[in-house]
């Protein structure tokens, strides 16, 4: 049967076995995301239409979420402009993650039909494998989404965006694209625990992204502390939008009474992404020696 014990398992002996082969990927995945990416613009007409389809979608859940300041001024405290920054951040943040991460996503349907067994026997790491098998380019409209909703947030409202806060703004997109991530490579080791845990995975990837696109402010204790420090949804833009908007930590989720406007919390977002990456890189690693075979 088919193991996880492969030279391609991403284990410190692996990587000796194989020292060209870890040298060379990030050319070898350029390659084959652009070769993806060709694929899926050979049919251009589909391809616009899906990535219209995906702006009209987002674009539709981001007017129901601007249709509730016709009933109130406000939620937490929070404008309507100030909302749609959150939004815009997470959503672009959401797409990159998506665009990456559709082969963890999708994981579980090939475990299930018994193909994974050819992703180890193949001299490549197995999680290289899983990240290059799906480039989904079409998430383009996601993004182009977000940062609609940060241009309507910034002219629609006081909300000034000098040189510093777009840095910040840009350092939250990659932070909270590297949390989505992670919740994608984590789904993917789900895989190789449960047959079919695809909704499970959803509740944290797309029902996570629609929990961030609102203040934590607005949220009791104990779901604001797991999504601060179980799952780090406070780090994908409510934290840096407090340094960009100037914001108080109104929630207190940040420890020892950092200055959400200080450096200290400005770092403590990619160290929060990396951190977590750091746990699903584990998870995947503890999932794939789990993992024994179709024993076809």
């Amino acid at each position: 049967r088919a193991t996880a014990a492969s030279p391609d398992d991403g284990t410190a002996a692996g990587r000796a076995s194989h020292p060209v082969a870890y040298r060379s990927l990030p050319a070898l995945y350029a390659r084959l995301a652009g070769a993806t990416v060709r694929s899926q613009l050979q049919y251009r007409w589909s391809f616009a239409l899906y990535a219209v389809g995906v702006f009209c979608a987002n674009g539709f859940e981001f007017l129901a979420l601007l249709v509730l300041f016709g009933q109130a001024p406000s939620l937490g405290g929070w404008s309507a402009p100030e909302v749609a920054l959150l939004w815009g951040m997470s959503t672009m943040s959401f797409a990159v993650a998506e665009a990456l991460g559709g082969g963890f996503e999708k994981l579980h349907n090939v475990v299930r039909a018994g193909e994974f067994d050819r992703l180890l026997a193949r001299p490549l790491p197995v999680f290289f494998q899983v990240m290059a098998s799906q480039v989904e380019a079409h998430r383009v409209g996601r993004f182009a989404q977000g940062i609609v909703a940060v241009a309507v947030a910034t002219t629609w409202g006081a909300i000034s965006l000098g040189p510093i806060e777009v840095a910040r703004l840009c350092g939250a997109v990659l932070g909270g694209a590297m949390i989505f991530f992670a919740t994608f490579v984590l789904g993917g080791a789900w895989a190789f625990v449960t047959v079919d845990g695809s909704e499970v995975v959803n509740a944290f990837t797309y029902g996570g992204t629609t929990l961030a696109c609102y203040p934590l402010d607005l949220f009791a204790g104990p779901i604001r502390r797991a999504a601060t420090w179980v799952f780090p949804l406070a780090f994908v833009n409510y934290v840096p939008a407090l340094a960009i908007l100037h914001r108080p930590d109104a929630a207190g989720i940040l420890p020892l009474s950092i200055d959400p406007s200080g450096p200290l919390a400005t770092l403590l977002v990619p160290a929060v992404a990396l951190a977590y990456l750091g746990v699903a890189s584990l998870a995947w690693r503890a999932g794939l020696r789990r993992y024994q075979g179709a024993g076809s």
